[in-house]
């Protein structure tokens, strides 16, 4: 396997070091991570998505957002930024691929719907702890929703606007907050091994 760092400048007077695992140059399965707004790519659930991608055999790219790499915090207004950054990444690699997954968290699902807009190709959609206004995207472009029945952001209710069909499913985690978490390490962990779970089986469906 090969990694590599692909060097994006930023509006935030810095560079994004986009991580990009190949694990053979002729494999045409990518899966994309977006972060959280103050949740990175080496945090628990998504650390485990980009593993789980990597033993389901396909490449992976870990983004970081502008004003992460500058280690400063995300005014909303600059959300925009955040997106055509995210999407300049991704077209650096993303034309060899046949079959893509974006894996996203939190407001990472709003930056992975509004990329895939911007992208004419299909992609596959796992959408950790969205957020109210991600629901516009699950609607458009399906995919797993996965949330905690304790998610101070996304509620039942929320999830109830979520129009369910053949390829769309929700996922509710009991005891579960925004970073799919509970109040005890022991059960935590045990979260996190579900996930993986839940990870696996969406990137080997339609296999064999």
């Amino acid at each position: 396997m090969k990694l590599e760092n692909l060097m994006v400048p930023s509006f935030w007077k810095t560079e994004m070091r986009q991580k990009y695992y190949q694990l053979q140059e002729d494999n045409r399965k990518l899966v994309v991570l977006f972060p959280g707004k103050n949740y990175p790519c080496d945090k628990p659930i998504l650390h485990f998505g980009g593993a789980s991608a990597i033993q389901c055999g396909y490449d992976l790219m870990v983004l970081e957002y502008g004003y992460q790499a500058a280690r400063t915090d995300l005014d909303i207004h600059d959300l925009q930024r955040v997106i055509e950054e995210s999407h300049e990444s991704v077209q650096r690699i993303i034309s060899k691929y046949n079959e893509v997954v974006f894996i996203s968290k939190s407001i990472g699902t709003i930056v992975a719907g509004e990329v895939h807009g911007k992208l004419d190709i299909p992609i596959k959609h796992l959408f950790l702890t969205p957020i109210k206004d991600t629901i516009h995207y699950i609607n458009r472009f399906k995919g797993l929703v996965v949330y905690g029945s304790k998610d101070e952001v996304f509620n039942h209710e929320l999830a109830n606007q979520i129009k369910l069909d053949k390829g769309t499913e929700v996922i509710e985690i009991p005891n579960a907050n925004h970073t799919l978490e509970a109040d005890h390490a022991p059960e935590s962990v045990e979260i996190l091994s579900k996930l993986v779970g839940i990870y696996m089986n969406f990137l080997n469906e339609g296999r064999g």
